[in-house]
C-alpha cells in the first residue's frame, strides 16, 4: 500500500498542482481534496489519510487543523505548507501539530522528497 494523501488549501488551482505532481509517483494516492477545515476534517474520518497537506498563513484558519487531526487520528501526519518566514514559524506551527513545514516556493521541487520524509519519520 502507498502513501495515501488528503490535500486541504481553499485555493482549487494549488490543490490541482499538488495532486499533477503527487499523481505522478506510483507509491502515492491522493485520496480526496478539501476547500476548508471542516471538510478535511469530515474526510479525515472517513478517508484515514496517512498525510495531509495544508496551507498555512498568517490568517489561515488551518493554523487549528493540525491539532485537530492529531485529536482526531493521532496516526495522521500533517505537511504545511507556507510562506511564511523567520526562524520562529517551524516552532510556532509544530506547537500546533505540524510535522514537517514546506516553503511554498519549494513546493514544485521539494513536495514528492517532503512527502515521504512525512510518511517515513
Amino acid at each position: 500500500m502507498g502513501i495515501t494523501i488528503l490535500l486541504t488549501d481553499s485555493t482549487a488551482s494549488v490543490r490541482q498542482m499538488e495532486r499533477t505532481l503527487l499523481e505522478k509517483e506510483s507509491d502515492i494516492e491522493v485520496v480526496g481534496e478539501a476547500p476548508d477545515e471542516l471538510n478535511a476534517l469530515m474526510l479525515i474520518s472517513s478517508l484515514k489519510p496517512q498525510i495531509v497537506i495544508t496551507d498555512f498563513d498568517s490568517r489561515s484558519p488551518e493554523k487549528t487543523l493540525a491539532k485537530q487531526v492529531k485529536s482526531q487520528n493521532p496516526k495522521t501526519k500533517v505537511l504545511g505548507v507556507t510562506e511564511l518566514k523567520g526562524r520562529y514559524v517551524k516552532n510556532f506551527l509544530r506547537i500546533f501539530g505540524v510535522d514537517e513545514l514546506l516553503d511554498r516556493k519549494d513546493l514544485e521541487n521539494k513536495l514528492i522528497r517532503t512527502v515521504r520524509l512525512v510518511a517515513h519519520a
